[in-house]
């Protein structure tokens, strides 16, 4: 007789029996003062990854038919996940889920609240980085502050704007990895620009190089710069 799926910790339909509805969840609070969502959203799918439990949210795990073994154990999930977003959510969001009938319809409302077009957000986020600047806030920031600030905003484009995938099958064009060169450089571009004056002599000199560094490479060379400045006003 085949196990079942409910104490199959394998499964998206196992039912933990040490859940609890209050459980701490390791995430943020989404907010819309505090504009958060794409955060609060990686913490939440990477919460639901941990528990077996994405599919109850981007509505691959559909319910099941009344008739189904399967109806009352999905019933279960979608109730604990439903928990698990409202404990997640500030007071002012929780009536946007309050009657979602699934935790896939509450996921898909959040998403409709802070991201009502896809291509109006793509535009928002690449208005802030053309604008994103070292110190921009008047204070003495850190490379590393300001480069976490920059991917950030990166990360989140990435999400609503992706490089494309080569759908062809088998290609030898290397699409995909021009298309990854191509945003990487445009990345290394935005980050170095963004630099304050001060470190405009290491930003040429990353610019000269050939071949030119990663992004990443082109980090540790403005840090080693700006530690380098700070040594010697002591």
């Amino acid at each position: 007789m085949a196990e079942s799926p409910t104490v199959d910790p394998e499964s998206p339909y196992y039912i933990d029996p040490d859940y609890e509805s209050n459980e701490n969840l390791p995430m943020a609070i989404l907010s819309k003062s505090e504009d958060n969502y794409f955060i609060w959203k990686s913490d939440f799918l990477l919460f639901l990854r941990s528990k077996n439990k994405t599919g109850f949210v981007d509505g691959t795990i559909q319910q099941p038919e009344p008739t189904s073994p399967l109806y009352h154990p999905w019933k279960t999930c979608n109730a604990r996940v439903m928990c698990w977003m409202r404990s997640s959510l500030s007071e002012k969001l929780l009536i946007y889920v309050t009657f979602a009938e699934t935790a896939h319809k509450a996921w898909v409302y959040l998403r409709i609240l802070f991201v009502p077009s896809v291509d109006f957000k793509i535009y928002e986020l690449r208005v802030r980085l053309a604008m994103l600047r070292q110190g921009g806030d008047g204070d003495d920031e850190s490379v590393g502050s300001y480069f976490g600030k920059f991917m950030r905003a990166w990360a989140e484009l990435s999400e609503y704007d992706p490089v494309p995938e080569c759908k062809c099958g088998g290609c030898h064009c290397e699409g995909v990895k021009r298309g990854k060169e191509a945003r990487e450089k445009e990345q290394r571009y935005g980050f170095l620009m963004g630099l304050k004056k001060e470190l405009s002599f290491v930003r040429t000199r990353i610019m000269l190089m050939d071949p030119p560094p990663s992004l990443h490479e082109a980090l540790v060379l403005v840090e080693q710069a700006e530690s380098v400045m700070k040594s010697t006003r002591i």
